[in-house]
């Protein structure tokens, strides 16, 4: 990115631009910005087992219901 603000030549900076972004794209290309809804169908006599959305599942609370 340094030798592109160093350049003048316009194409050539814009070559490199390209190959950075490249670059840029193959290490990683989505951020979650936000939570993504999540469907799960579970019985009806299942307690505490769902769609977690941002927390972590604590299993010693899930069971089933009498």
């Amino acid at each position: 990115m340094k030798s592109t603000t160093e350049t003048t030549d316009t194409a050539a900076a814009n070559k490199l631009y390209n190959e950075a972004d490249a670059k840029i794209w193959a290490l990683g290309h989505s951020i979650p910005l936000y939570q993504r809804p999540e469907v799960l169908a579970v019985r009806s006599n299942l307690a505490n087992y769902g769609a977690d959305g941002l927390a972590s599942r604590d299993y010693t609370k899930v069971g089933w219901l009498k």
